[in-house]
């Protein structure tokens, strides 16, 4: 209206200085929108181009460097940047001057005098400005002149200043406030105000005295690009990356500086002060969701506004029921898009919004499949991008595939979901699925079941093959234990291959030459190229069903190993051992050799394992029975036992060998008894699962039940297979003198019993003196259970003194006075000593000094009595009896 028109207030500073107002691209579609088609013969100004020369850098406009065929849309943009003068306000002094942004037919004189400048209205132009670029350049820099010195010019800004309302003077003139810098420059490059003649007819002529550069450039301004003098309604706080949305007295603040582009049509983004944002009321958050004060809710996309029919359906798109209410002007601003669809698209994609999230339809077909709409709403890119990315959408038998076909997804009954791996996805059968994006396929295959080659659903089976799923028995390929169960409701859709019912057929892996017969549970190699004449020889169909690699994976698969081949599963690395009958597995490989069969493994496939007998014993240990009797294996061959309790002592499992089995091992000849002998020759006795060292044969032949039976040499493979137990308690001889390998005590033996000694003892006993060395464990194994450290010993109630490798009897009154000093020893060890002599109250030392024995001690005396016999002892016995 013209009555908004103020002749000081123009045009705001923020609006008019704002070399960012519009981009390129902008700048051209608005003037490709103003002109449809140029006439013949004439370049309007959307086609129009010419090359530019450098400009220097000034104190008005930046550098600017050569360029070659810019076209009007990109010399309006480079200019504006670099003298920071509003795109808007060229595009509006282009047309206020000569119309060139509207005109069809402009001559060239129009492009020599594009935006008027240097040409006053009462003088010629100035030819040395001529010329598009130089008008478009100078004009812009000549605006930046008057903000930088406004004393040098007539009107100026925060003044009362006297405007002609026409070049000549006698119509006269008004004073007038000039607000602003921007209002200042208008009237300095165009220096009339529009009279009220003018005014009143804003698009047509008024009186003689009517003027209208400055009037028309509000008018178009206003026309073209809303409130020349407003702010907003889209600011930002100048120095930040703060957006609003201003309405009336409200701001609203934009949630994401990328969401102004999407109510770019409102107006241009001005720049304004913190301290001006303060003066409005602070409305909230501003997203995509507006709502009209008659309780309407709209969806923004590319400066449309599309209508939700109700609160579910916000929902649905991940908003609730509401939103920040603004006004119709607000509203109205937007290019109405309609109501809102569930079904978006723009170039190159489609989406189904529901539940809070987007489904890709990658093929709108499946649309009419599912019976569903075709109606849509056509947006940006990005105007799904705060919904989460669901499965794409499917119907039974619908599927989609990356782009190189490594992946695929199907649907199925219900709503389910079946994902399908790199060779399924390269069959046949799937080859018209349509291509989605990962983000779609990844969500896909978070709920989809994974679709098996080998499908069991109740009383029926399939496999997965070229040309779909085909049905067949699951005995023909091993059972259902080579089958994965899948719900019906996935199958659904999914497309038939036909059966073969319970019949021998052939099948291939695509693009293999060799082929597998299905027959009697197992699958037989056959080179494709002999199908047709193993088909007609078996009377069976010559088709060959085809799947994706690895499809038959673990259906057993038909062998011919001969019995005791060592087969090793590539899977698990389990050992097997072949028979006709069974087959056994191998958890000792040690074993096996010990048995004289081959250690030699040959790995095969889980499909081979699969096809073998069932697995029966289990070989761990090197003992077996072949028809009936129980051997141990041991260098190669069988060695037999000689009774029930010798086989039972090694705690072998003794597993039962099928018969083609047992005909390989080879027999000894030997049978053992508990004592066997290693390589070295050393003895042992095997007893209760461990085996136990035997010192020598004298022991081994004191073990009642190794009595006259035959020590089988067993070799260290098989022996070390049992724990080392305790060493068997030696034998030796009564009287003999043993000390431990390293050790400092000796012992005599005497029945069994060791009895800590020493070599003076063993010397006047009469043993040997020096003590024989053997392990240290045939010590601890013994009776260790008295002490013979003196010659004072008894046997059997017999005091005895042992003198010079001799036994003196003590009289048994003499012996009361030697106190209890006296070893018990047995009858045996005393038998092998001579006695000889008795025993007195009085010795002698080796000095010669003689002792009378009296109380339990002894006296030093000068001499013995007559007829008295006084023995020489050794240093033990008198260290036995403490003197006074």
């Amino acid at each position: 209206m013209a009555s908004d028109f103020d002749p000081g207030f123009i045009i705001s500073d923020e609006q008019f200085f704002d070399g960012l107002a519009m981009g390129g691209a902008q700048i051209q579609s608005f003037l490709d929108s103003q002109v449809r088609a140029c006439e013949r013969g004439y370049t309007c100004l959307k086609d129009y181009s010419q090359h530019t020369p450098q400009m220097p850098a000034s104190l008005y406009c930046s550098s600017m460097p050569q360029r070659t065929d810019q076209s009007a849309a990109a010399i309006i943009y480079h200019v504006a940047r670099a003298c920071d003068i509003s795109p808007k306000v060229l595009l509006v002094l282009l047309q206020k001057e000569q119309s060139l942004v509207t005109l069809t037919a402009p001559s060239p004189v129009r492009y020599e005098r594009a935006t008027g400048f240097a040409c006053p209205d009462t003088a010629p132009c100035d030819a040395s400005f001529g010329g598009f670029f130089y008008q478009i350049y100078y004009a812009a820099r000549q605006f930046q002149r008057y903000a930088e010195h406004p004393t040098n010019y007539q009107h100026r800004a925060g003044h009362v200043n006297r405007v002609l309302y026409n070049p000549n003077a006698d119509c006269g003139s008004s004073q007038v406030f000039i607000r602003n810098q921007a209002t200042a420059g208008l009237y300095n490059y165009t220096p009339y105000q529009p009279n009220a003649s003018a005014l009143r007819n804003l698009y047509g002529t008024g009186d003689a005295c009517s003027a209208y550069g400055n009037r028309n450039f509000w008018r178009m301004w206003t026309d073209w690009f809303g409130s020349p003098t407003g702010v907003g309604p889209l600011v930002r706080v100048d120095g930040t990356s703060e957006h609003y949305l201003i309405d009336g007295s409200t701001r609203f603040r934009f949630t994401s500086t990328a969401l102004v582009g999407e109510f770019s049509r409102l107006s241009s983004v001005q720049a304004v002060s913190r301290a001006w944002l303060g003066t409005t009321r602070d409305g909230g958050e501003l997203s995509r969701v507006l709502r009209s004060s008659d309780g309407r809710t709209f969806f923004v996309d590319e400066s449309k506004r599309f209508q939700f029919s109700s609160c579910a359906q916000m929902e649905a798109w991940g908003y609730r029921c509401g939103g920040p209410t603004v006004s119709a002007g607000i509203l109205d601003g937007l290019q109405d898009g309609g109501r809102l669809n569930d079904l978006v698209g723009w170039e190159g994609a489609w989406w189904q919004v529901a539940g809070g999230e987007r489904r890709e339809v990658a093929d709108t077909a499946v649309l009419g499949a599912m019976g569903m709409s075709y109606t849509n709403s056509w947006m940006s890119p990005g105007a799904l991008d705060h919904l989460r990315i669901g499965p794409p959408l499917l119907a039974p038998g619908w599927g989609v595939r990356d782009a190189g076909r490594t992946q695929a997804l199907m649907g199925g009954g219900n709503g389910t979901i079946v994902a399908l791996d790199a060779g399924q996805a390269r069959l046949s059968a799937f080859a018209g699925f349509a291509v989605a994006s990962e983000q779609s396929l990844a969500a896909g295959r978070a709920e989809a079941t994974a679709l098996p080659n080998r499908i069991d659903y109740g009383d029926t089976a399939w496999i997965v093959t070229d040309r779909g799923v085909l049905q067949v028995s699951e005995d023909q390929y091993g059972g259902d234990a080579f089958f994965t169960d899948l719900a019906y409701p996935a199958l659904r859709g999914v497309p038939q291959a036909g059966a073969t019912s319970a019949r021998d057929h052939f099948q291939a892996e695509v693009g293999s030459s060799t082929a597998w017969l299905i027959t009697g549970g197992k699958r037989q190699p056959i080179a494709v190229a002999q199908v047709p004449a193993q088909a007609s020889q078996r009377g069976l169909s010559s088709t060959i069903h085809r799947g994706a690699p690895g499809y038959l994976s673990w259906i057993p698969e038909h062998s011919d190993f001969a019995a005791g081949s060592l087969l090793r599963d590539e899977l698990s690395g389990q050992l097997l051992l072949t028979s006709r009958s069974t087959t056994i597995r191998v958890d000792s490989i040690a074993s096996l050799a010990q048995l004289g069969l081959s250690t030699e493994a040959t790995t095969v496939s889980r499909s081979v394992r699969n096809g073998l007998p069932p697995v029966g014993p289990v070989l761990d240990d090197p003992g077996v029975t072949c028809e009936g009797t129980s051997a141990l294996g041991s260098g190669g061959r069988l060695v037999g036992f000689s009774s029930a309790s010798s086989r039972d002592a090694w705690r072998f499992t003794y597993e039962t060998l099928p018969a083609d089995v047992c005909r390989l091992l080879r027999q000894s000849g030997v049978q053992t008894g508990p004592v066997v002998t290693d390589p070295a020759g050393a003895l042992w006795l095997i007893e209760a699962g461990v085996r136990r060292p035997i010192d020598t044969a004298r022991t081994a032949d004191r073990i009642a039940a190794a009595s006259g039976v035959a020590r089988a040499s067993i070799s260290g493979t098989t022996l070390y297979l049992l724990p080392r137990g305790p060493m068997v308690t030696p034998y030796w001889y009564t009287g003999s003198h043993v000390q431990g390998h390293g050790q400092a005590v000796s012992y005599m033996v005497d029945q069994g019993r060791l009895l800590t000694t020493n070599s003076t003892v063993m010397w006047e006993l009469g043993f040997a003196h020096r003590p024989t060395g053997v392990p240290i464990e045939a010590i601890q194994v013994s009776n260790r259970s008295g002490s013979l450290q003196s010659t004072l010993i008894s046997c059997g109630g017999i005091a005895y003194a042992a003198v010079d490798q001799r036994l003196m009897r003590f009289p048994w009154r003499t012996a009361l006075e030697y106190g209890d000093r006296f070893a018990e020893v047995s009858s045996t060890l005393c038998g092998k000593v001579p006695v000889a002599g008795w025993m007195s109250q009085y010795i002698r030392d080796t000095s010669g000094q003689a002792w009378l024995v009296a109380g339990g001690s002894r006296t030093r005396v000068s001499s013995v009595p007559t007829g008295s016999f006084a023995p020489v002892v050794d240093q033990t016995m008198l260290s036995a009896i403490p003197a006074r």
